[in-house]
């Protein structure tokens, strides 16, 4: 990696306060950077209203549905019991 000269005093300074290489460092910070990116990557934003909204909707009952109905009833064709 090609750092310029103040960046590379900054990060051997923050390694040696730490007592690890600068290799070290550096990969355990992009590693932290990099999971924290992914975790927000995969969170959902809404507005308050929109959570409550949906806080709603699971909360009601569910919509009566004849062919889900009709085909929990079936018997499965993957039944291992007699």
């Amino acid at each position: 990696m090609r750092v310029n000269e103040r960046q590379e005093q900054v990060l051997r300074a923050a390694a040696d306060l730490k007592g690890e290489t600068l290799s070290a460092f550096v990969l355990a910070a992009a590693t932290e950077q990099a999971e924290d990116v992914l975790a927000q990557g995969r969170r959902i934003h809404v507005s308050a209203e929109a959570f409550e909204r949906f806080l709603t909707e699971l909360d009601r009952p569910p919509e009566e549905d004849p062919v889900l109905r009709r085909y929990a009833q079936k018997r499965s064709p993957f039944s291992t019991v007699e």
